[in-house]
């Protein structure tokens, strides 16, 4: 019985991945929460660095995110990233992180979002939504992160 709860001990240990990575040029983001009613009006992304700045993200009147777990992020290892669709006329989008890559040369962070849409013909609620994503980053010397997936172009945070 030990042996066995030794085991299951070692596989959900194994199965737990750590919020920061120590090597600040690892390709890697990690999705925080993502929510129908972000209250971000136009497609793009807005990115944290400070609890001021995300206090006035989440302070928008349409905003209806998992505002505790955005709180529990330590700023100083890594930084949030809210990536946004802007309004939407219905339900049924969503957005959400597909991959993560580091760049080079230039060492940029590429992100790929995968963005659903209603089908046609879908019966979807009738309620104007602004769909986002937020993500976590590693604080890193990356010059910019560009997030592809959203619209024709990347959408480039210069840092």
């Amino acid at each position: 019985m030990a042996a066995l709860s030794a085991v299951y001990a070692l596989l959900v240990g194994c199965a737990y991945s750590d919020a920061v990575q120590d090597k600040p040029d690892a390709p890697w983001a990690r999705q925080v929460t993502q929510s129908a009613h972000c209250g971000l009006t136009g497609p793009g992304v807005a990115y944290v660095q400070t609890s001021e700045r995300l206090q006035q993200l989440l302070e928008l009147p349409a905003q209806n995110m998992a505002v505790q777990q955005l709180r529990q992020v330590d700023l100083a290892k890594e930084h949030l990233l809210f990536v946004t669709l802007g309004e939407k006329p219905t339900g049924g989008y969503s957005v959400s992180l597909a991959s993560s890559s580091i760049e080079n040369p230039g060492n940029i962070l590429r992100l790929a979002m995968a963005v659903r849409e209603p089908a046609p013909e879908t019966m979807v609620s009738q309620v104007i939504t602004s769909p986002c994503v937020v993500l976590a980053v590693p604080v890193a010397a990356w010059p910019e992160i560009r997030v592809s997936g959203i619209r024709d172009r990347d959408l480039v945070v210069k840092l």
